[in-house]
């Protein structure tokens, strides 16, 4: 067994045992089976120029890791017209990325693997680890002294059957056996490979996997990605792609790109998939219309059972999911919906309409994701129809969808309770959206400042006040943490009548009475006992009362004004929460303290 880093740069011999050169790179043929040595590439420098000459496999008459040696005269090598085919292993595979077919990433090689077979050499793998670069750099017994203290790097081989490369430089190198492995894989798994690579390779990945596995691929990517791996694509690829994807997450990659490269790439696609595509573009990202798909079955009510049947056999593989059937009347409005039970349990002769159930559960178009995401949950729904406000049937949520939705949206509210959008990706957005609640921060701490030397003037005993300061500001800011917390949930995307906040408002400002009286005992008892001064644990505990209080108040107020904020102001309300409850909470504590002291 060799490794070709072992092999290359050592001294290659003629006939007579004369130097011709040093191994440059090995060619090998690509069969069925591993890879197996096809040509040598050797070089030297004459007259301060590198010369190359490519030699057939068969005038090696035998090789180890001193050097090869060779059946022919060093002028007939030196003459040899022979070219390099197949695969170069140091150009075309070493240090380059490939896909870990059995990993399911991609990785880089450090090394190759080698195995001699009746004087040729096969192909058997790809080393990927650490200590294959150690041995390249001359480092093995650094690597052996590292294992005499427990520090183990071991080799890492990846069996030539999992390995797919994608940086073939020749034209005529594609990948064969590895084209049915990757489409092989799940769509998820090639999704992850996809987001791994930079857009010159997932390129190549996806030019190498036919149509529909790479649209399926391609929809499983993350949504931050998708439209970054369109843009690398050729416009008529890209545009292909989206017309097999379903609508709904073509209209997603399409909302995220620029508007004369979506109009380009809509403008190449079928009229009626261009269609479909417009139409829900239309709708705002976070609304019903924005989440479902048109891909659903509708039958006309006068339908009879047996007819349905044939119907959904010949329409079935079009739709995006077959949990119920929809029943519309002659214009199209959504009338009833039929269990696929009661489908196949029902006399072939017997109309739909008969016994569909028609009290059908639908959001409309221009309902909150949020809100949809609620319906489904509460009524245990695989999927959800989509009307506009003429009851006409346009679409449906599938549960996919709304596990989206729900992590989105939990995503968003961690967001607004850290004051930081959470889903930001690289350096310039994210110093974007830090730099307000850095604003925020540094406005508070100077109108805290501006607070405490209002006082100054005053006889206080401020070292005595410093030991309960955190005490009092921590408590009213943790205080108002969970009232925002709860008030987010109990909210979610719904929009309140003014009975319900009522309703919400009364029960949160007794749980927060109720803590902020404890607290207030509590430590006032703390204060009194640590200085044995009536006033001065008098202070603290007034303080606790009021400051506890106004912090509970003002997280469940500021979420609520919130909701009507857009953009990267949006996650700064934690940040103004955060900071009126600490001003209130000194002002009110130091007043106290004026007041009593």
């Amino acid at each position: 067994m060799y490794f070709f880093t072992e092999l290359q740069e050592k001294k290659v011999l003629d006939k007579a045992g004369r130097a011709v050169g040093k191994v440059q790179d090995i060619g090998v043929s690509m069969g069925t089976g591993l890879p197996q040595s096809d040509s040598l590439v050797i070089a030297r420098t004459r007259r301060g120029r590198k010369e190359t000459v490519a030699i057939p496999w068969e005038w090696v008459a035998s090789l180890d890791r001193s050097g090869v040696s060779l059946d022919r005269e060093r002028e007939e090598i030196w003459k040899s017209g022979h070219r390099a085919g197949g695969l170069l292993l140091g150009r075309n595979l070493l240090d380059r990325q490939i896909v870990d077919l059995h990993g399911n990433k991609v990785v880089r090689v450090n090394d190759l693997r080698l195995a001699e077979f009746d004087t040729q050499l096969r192909l058997t793998g790809v080393d990927v680890s650490q200590r294959a670069l150690l041995r390249r750099l001359g480092l093995e017994r650094a690597v052996r002294a590292l294992g005499v203290l427990g520090i183990d790097l071991p080799e890492r081989t990846i069996p030539w059957n999992y390995v797919a490369s994608l940086e073939m430089h020749r034209p005529d190198l594609k990948l064969t056996v590895s084209q049915t492995q990757l489409s092989d894989l799940h769509p998820s798994d090639l999704a992850d490979i996809i987001e791994q690579l930079d857009s010159a390779h997932r390129g190549r990945l996806l030019d190498v996997l036919d149509a529909f596995t790479a649209a399926q691929s391609l929809s499983e990517v993350d949504p931050d990605k998708q439209a970054e791996v369109i843009e690398g694509l050729t416009e008529t690829r890209a545009s292909n792609l989206l017309e097999i994807m379903p609508p709904d997450e073509a209209a997603d990659i399409l909302a995220n790109l620029s508007r004369d490269k979506a109009e380009r790439l809509l403008n190449i696609m079928g009229v009626r998939e261009a269609e479909v595509i417009r139409e829900l573009l239309g709708y705002g990202e976070d609304t019903a219309g924005g989440r479902m798909t048109p891909e659903l079955l509708a039958v006309p009510s006068h339908f009879t059972a047996d007819q349905c049947i044939g119907y959904l056999r010949e329409r079935a593989p079009d739709a995006e999911t077959l949990y119920y059937v929809y029943v519309v009347d002659d214009e199209g409005r959504l009338k009833g919906v039929v269990s696929l039970r009661d489908l196949l349990t029902s006399p072939p002769g017997e109309r739909i309409e008969e016994f569909m159930n028609r009290d059908v559960i639908s959001a409309n178009v221009c309902d909150d994701q949020e809100a949809v995401a609620e319906i489904m949950g509460r009524y245990n729904l695989l999927a959800l129809p989509v009307v506009d406000n003429d009851n006409h049937l346009k679409g449906i949520i599938t549960v996919d969808d709304v596990i989206d939705v729900m992590r989105e949206e939990a995503v968003e509210d961690l967001s607004q309770l850290g004051g930081l959008e959470l889903s930001e990706v690289g350096a310039a957005p994210s110093l974007r959206t830090r730099l307000p609640s850095i604003a925020v921060t540094l406005v508070g701490g100077c109108a805290g400042a501006l607070v405490i030397m209002a006082f100054e003037g005053r006889a206080l005993p401020l070292v005595t006040l410093a030991f309960f300061l955190p005490l009092v500001l921590r408590a009213a800011q943790d205080i108002g943490l969970i009232s925002q917390a709860v008030v987010l949930e109990r909210i979610g995307g719904r929009e309140l009548s003014a009975g319900e906040l009522l309703g919400m408002a009364w029960r949160e400002m007794r749980v927060v009475l109720l803590i902020s009286a404890g607290l207030a005992f509590i430590g006032g008892a703390a204060a009194f006992l640590w200085e044995g001064y009536v006033r001065f644990g008098m202070t603290i505990a007034f303080t606790l009362l009021l400051s506890v209080f106004l912090g509970g108040m003002a997280g469940m107020v500021f979420p609520l004004i919130s909701r009507n904020i857009r953009g990267e102001l949006l996650y700064t309300q934690a940040r103004f929460s955060s900071l009126f409850i600490a001003l209130s909470a000194l002002v009110i504590y130091f007043g106290m303290a004026a007041a009593l002291l």
